[in-house]
C-alpha cells in the first residue's frame, strides 16, 4: 500500500517518485531530538488503521509518527530518558486475517504500550506521566482499549489524552457481527481521560464495508470534543498539497491541521521533512469557506452510537440550511486567525444560534430535504 498524493498526475511520476524517497528516509532516520520546550514525562503513541503501514507510508499518521520529536521505545528494549514514542502498524498488517476480521492485535499492541508506562512509573514516582494516543479506525479501537488498560493508574500517576481519527469497529450495521471490541466503547470508568478529540468524516462507505463509526461513552468531566468532518475514512488522511483541487487532498489539508494543531496543544514537538506542506490556518479557512459555498449533495452516515442518543453524521442541504459554519474546526479556525492578528478581536456572536453543514443529529430528527 502506497501514500495516495493530492493531485496525481502520471506527468509527475518523476517528482513523486522523488517526494516518496524524501519521506521515506526521514520516517527511517527516526530523527529523535530532545526540546527544553517540551515535558519530558510524555509518552506519544500512534496506532494505524487496519491494513495501514508506517513504513512504507500509507496515511498521515505515519506522517505524525515520523515527524514527534520523541525517543521510539519498545516493551522489549531500553527505555532511557523521555519524551518517548510508539507507532504501531495496522492489525491487519501485523496479525493478518485475523487482524482484518476480528480486530485480532491490538490487545496486544496495547499490552506494549502498558508495559512501558509501567516501567516509567515506577522509575519516576511521584511526577504524572502524560500519554497522549492517536488512532485511525481500527487505530481508533486501539486507543479506546489503551484507556481502559491505563484506568487502572491515579490521574496523578498517568493521564490520558486521545485523538480517535474515524474510531471504525469493523460491525455490521444492524447486527454488529463480528461483534468486534463490545466492551471497548464505554469509557466512562476511564477517570484518567482528560481529553478526547473524535473527528468523523461525513462520506459514507458501502454497508457491506461495514465501516460505520463507533460514537464512545466517556467519562463525565473529560474534555470531549466530536466533530465531522470532509472526506471519507482513511481518504481524508493521504498527502498534503497546496494547489490541488483533488477531493482527497482538500479534507487530507483539513485533516492535517487538526492533528497538527492538536499535538502542539499538548507540548508535543513536531518536524516534518524539507518540502513537506503544512497547510495554514489561512489555506484552511480558504478550504472551508469554499466548501461551505459548494452545491454537494446532502448525506446520511449511520454510526455505533454508544451513547444512546441514536445519532447519524450528516451533510446538510446548502440551500435549506443557511450554516455559518462548514464544521466546528471551521469555526475554531477563524477564531484562532483573527485573535492572533494585531487590532483584531473578530469572534462569532455566542448568543447566535450555530449552525454547521457537518454535524450530528439524532436520527428521529434527521431532516435533509
Amino acid at each position: 500500500t502506497r501514500l495516495l498524493r493530492g493531485g496525481e498526475e502520471p506527468a509527475d511520476q518523476l517528482t513523486q517518485e522523488a517526494n516518496s524517497a524524501i519521506i521515506t528516509i526521514f520516517v527511517t532516520m527516526n530523527i529523535e531530538k530532545d526540546s527544553s520546550k517540551n515535558c519530558k514525562s510524555v509518552l506519544v503513541v500512534f496506532f494505524e488503521g487496519t491494513a495501514n503501514t508506517l513504513e512504507p507510508l500509507t496515511t498521515q499518521i505515519g506522517i505524525f509518527a515520523g515527524a514527534c520529536q520523541a525517543k521510539h521505545v519498545a516493551a522489549s528494549g531500553e527505555i532511557g530518558e523521555g519524551p518517548w514514542k510508539m507507532a504501531f502498524d495496522g492489525c491487519g498488517v501485523t496479525h493478518g486475517t485475523l487482524g482484518v476480521l476480528f480486530a485480532a492485535g491490538l490487545e496486544e499492541q496495547c499490552n506494549s504500550v502498558l508495559s512501558v508506562v509501567e516501567e516509567i512509573t515506577k522509575r519516576q514516582k511521584g511526577s504524572t506521566l502524560k500519554v497522549a494516543a492517536v488512532g485511525l479506525s481500527r487505530g481508533g479501537v486501539a486507543c479506546m482499549k489503551l484507556a481502559l488498560k491505563l484506568s487502572k493508574f491515579t490521574s496523578t500517576e498517568v493521564s490520558l489524552s486521545m485523538l480517535m481519527f474515524d474510531p471504525v469497529a469493523g460491525n455490521a450495521v444492524w447486527t454488529g457481527f463480528p461483534y468486534t471490541a463490545p466492551f471497548s466503547q464505554n469509557l466512562q470508568s476511564c477517570h484518567n481521560l482528560e481529553r478526547i478529540l473524535a473527528i468523523y468524516p461525513y462520506e459514507p462507505l458501502p454497508d457491506i464495508a461495514m465501516h460505520a463509526p463507533t460514537l464512545v461513552k466517556y467519562p463525565p468531566g473529560a474534555n470531549v470534543e466530536e466533530d465531522v468532518s470532509l472526506g471519507c475514512h482513511q481518504g481524508a488522511l493521504f498527502m498534503t498539497s497546496r494547489h490541488s483541487t483533488n477531493s482527497h487532498t482538500i479534507a487530507s489539508n483539513l485533516s492535517f491541521r487538526r492533528i497538527f494543531d492538536y499535538l502542539q496543544s499538548e507540548g508535543i514537538e513536531l518536524v516534518f521533512p524539507q518540502g513537506y506542506y503544512e497547510p495554514t490556518i489561512e489555506h484552511c479557512l480558504e478550504i472551508c469557506r469554499t466548501e461551505l459555498k459548494r452545491a454537494a449533495p446532502p448525506a446520511i452516515r449511520i454510526a455505533h452510537d454508544k451513547t444512546g442518543r441514536n445519532r447519524k453524521i450528516v451533510r446538510r442541504h446548502h440551500r435549506i440550511h443557511e450554516c455559518k459554519w462548514l464544521n466546528k474546526h471551521h469555526r475554531q479556525l477563524y477564531e484562532a486567525f483573527h485573535n492572533s492578528e494585531a487590532g483584531h478581536n473578530e469572534t462569532p456572536n455566542d448568543e447566535e444560534k450555530v449552525m454547521y453543514l457537518l454535524t450530528f443529529e439524532d436520527r428521529s430528527f434527521v431532516c435533509m430535504s
